[in-house]
């Protein structure tokens, strides 16, 4: 597993923290978090025996990330306050790089903001509410599926105060998607005139 600090060499005559210096970096590199935040600043921290956080800012928006690799129980969680009118790029990014058997979404934003979005997933239906990213090689090698499905099973929103909203999603992947439905769910959808 990359976040687990003992599958790092110890190199001779690093101290401790060049030593978890080196191996946050690493495993920065080696996860694809850095491309999650192009031109970020990022501040990396590895842990022992297992774990990363990593924060990163890139002028006013910050993104974050925590893991925690137990066996039975891992957990993983991005949280960004980038403003965007489409976050469907960054959820398949995200997505892409930790590859769940399944994740819950939450949004926070005021009535005004999330106006200004056009495509989420949360707030879609149908086809639109389904992510669909590519299958990373290995997992196309094993088990001959190129693109991974996700779909939304649950969805539910609470307005917090005057305007301000909070929307929550569960995705789960779907184990043996068929071309149709992965063709279907990756199609851009308009208006049908009859």
């Amino acid at each position: 597993n990359l976040f687990y600090y003992n599958n790092y060499d110890k190199l001779k005559g690093e101290s401790k923290e060049e030593e978890t210096k080196r191996i946050s970096h690493e495993q920065t590199v080696k996860s694809g978090i850095n491309a999650l935040c192009p031109g970020a600043i990022f501040d990396p921290r590895a842990f022992e025996p297992c774990g990363y956080s990593m924060n990163a800012i890139l002028f006013h928006s910050y993104s974050t990330i925590h893991i925690t690799p137990e066996s039975g129980s891992s957990y993983c969680s991005f949280e960004t306050n980038q403003k965007v009118t489409s976050y469907k790029s960054l959820i398949s990014n995200v997505i892409r790089t930790f590859r769940p058997k399944r994740f819950v979404m939450t949004l926070m934003a005021d009535e005004a903001g999330l106006k200004e979005v056009r495509e989420l997933p949360l707030t879609s239906s149908g086809a639109a509410s389904k992510i669909v990213v590519p299958a990373p090689r290995a997992v196309a090698e094993a088990t001959g599926m190129k693109q991974m499905l996700y779909k939304r099973s649950t969805v539910a929103s609470i307005k917090v105060e005057d305007d301000c909203c909070c929307m929550m999603g569960n995705w789960v992947l779907k184990s043996d998607p068929s071309p149709e439905q992965i063709r279907r769910a990756s199609k851009a959808r308009g208006m049908t005139v009859a």
